[in-house]
């Protein structure tokens, strides 16, 4: 009788290590894979940063080529932004990793502690047993047919102390790969802190050189102020790239469509085929049919927004420079202004004028880093200039949302918001913002 019980108390203490061992697997697989995406993102940013130092080291003595060292200084800033992020995105997943393994290393002591349990009592029961071999046991038999009992006993008894020793042999390598598997995790995590920091110090620098090639353009806007001009010639490419990136969000959209209607059409075709083999199993029972119930109703968003915009700069009110025909600040030739400027404090906020998606968040040579703001209305708002982007490509946005900071970036030589509103998404689309506030 106490080997049964030894049995059935071996066999609970296995099902309690299974659950114990594999319960936590799944989540630190998917939280590895996390992992080991953000260490290759990471590792292709690094390869875009070390192709702009090689630019910028190809230029950095030649003085007339101030304003390509600022734009590669930004996309460099950008791509250290990134990383840093990218940083972060990894130690909150090995900080969760780490909670894992330290729920996984205490279930593995734990279940180590019931295998060494479950060996004591084993120990016991061969002492009290005494000098009682298990030969001994088989010359008592009575009978032929007792001896065979006796052997089918002994042969169980052996078989559960091998299985109690090797499981507590697997208990104890649970415990050695669940410690070695935590501190890999905290080592790894303490080398991607290292990393931010450096990164951190980095991007500091990067915008420190910034300022000082935007003072030596400041200090001969003469001498760059073509540069300036050619840059400001390529914002035309502008609405190619929202035409593209309203083409792909709408194939986006369209392919959403489609799949929720398929699978629409397949919850109505399960539905059906329920409901007749439940008329068919009520017309075989002879009972009443069942009244269909239902009718499926969908709530629509809530597509309702402002009827004007909202101001972008909440810190600043003033227009530096209007919409429309005007002398170039810094080439002083006319030229035609597509938006306003609102001068203010660098990293002040710039807000959503209305709500809507946000279908470009990216950099780009003249207008920096900028967004643009698609709403159901059919405009699109334009916010240029950025230092940081707070917002990415296809993100549901509110009215009054921060999407950015204010900066210099792009052809630009102070801090300002470069701001702009689209009837369309053609370049001869802009009009003048201050009709809209």
């Amino acid at each position: 009788m106490k080997t049964l019980q030894q049995k059935i108390a071996f066999c609970l203490v296995l099902a309690v290590m299974f659950c114990l061992i594999l319960a936590p697997l799944a989540a630190q697989g998917a939280s590895q894979d996390t992992i080991n995406s953000l260490t290759a993102k990471q590792e292709n940013l690094r390869e875009q940063k070390i192709a702009l130092e090689s630019e910028l080291s190809a230029l950095s003595k030649d003085e007339a080529k101030a304003v390509d060292q600022k734009v590669l200084l930004e996309q460099k800033i950008n791509v250290l932004s990134q990383q840093i992020q990218v940083s972060q995105q990894t130690i909150q997943q090995l900080d969760q990793q780490i909670t894992e393994k330290q729920t996984e290393l205490a279930q593995a002591e734990e279940a180590e502690a019931a295998y060494e349990q479950v060996f004591r009592q084993r120990i016991r029961a061969m002492e009290e047993r005494g000098n009682l071999s298990y030969f001994g046991v088989l010359f008592q038999a009575g009978s032929f047919s007792d001896l065979l009992d006796r052997m089918d006993v002994i042969a169980e008894v052996v078989e559960y102390d091998n299985q109690v020793m090797d499981q507590m042999a697997q208990a104890r390598e649970a415990v050695a790969n669940a410690k070695a598997g935590l501190e890999e995790s905290q080592q790894r995590q303490q080398a991607v802190l290292a990393e931010q920091k450096g990164q951190q110090t980095q991007l500091q620098a990067e915008q420190a050189k910034v300022q000082t090639v935007l003072t030596q353009i400041q200090s001969q806007a003469s001498r760059y102020g073509q540069d300036l001009a050619a840059l400001e010639a390529t914002e035309d490419q502008v609405a190619q790239e929202l035409a593209q990136a309203e083409a792909a969000y709408a194939q986006q959209l369209e392919a959403e469509r489609q799949a929720e209607a398929k699978r629409r059409e397949e919850a109505r075709r399960q539905e059906e085929a329920r409901r007749q083999a439940a008329a068919q199993a009520a017309q075989q029972q002879q009972q009443k049919p069942q009244q269909n119930q239902g009718g499926s109703g969908s709530a629509g968003q809530d597509s309702s927004q402002s009827s004007g915009l909202l101001w972008p700069v909440p810190s600043s009110h003033r227009v530096s420079s209007p919409f429309g025909p005007r002398i170039h600040p810094i080439t002083h030739q006319a030229n035609f202004h597509r938006g306003i400027d609102i001068p203010a404090g660098y990293g002040a906020d710039v807000k959503a004028s209305l709500g809507g998606v946000v279908v470009i968040s990216k950099y780009h040579s003249s207008y920096g880093n900028y967004v643009v703001v698609s709403h159901t209305n059919g405009m699109r708002t334009l916010y240029a200039h950025l230092s940081s982007r707070l917002v990415s490509p296809g993100e549901t946005v509110r009215q009054g949302q921060t999407i950015g900071l204010i900066g210099s970036t792009g052809s630009s030589t102070g801090n300002h918001l470069h701001y702009e509103t689209w009837t369309g998404s053609s370049s001869s689309s802009r009009t003048n913002p201050m009709n809209y506030f």
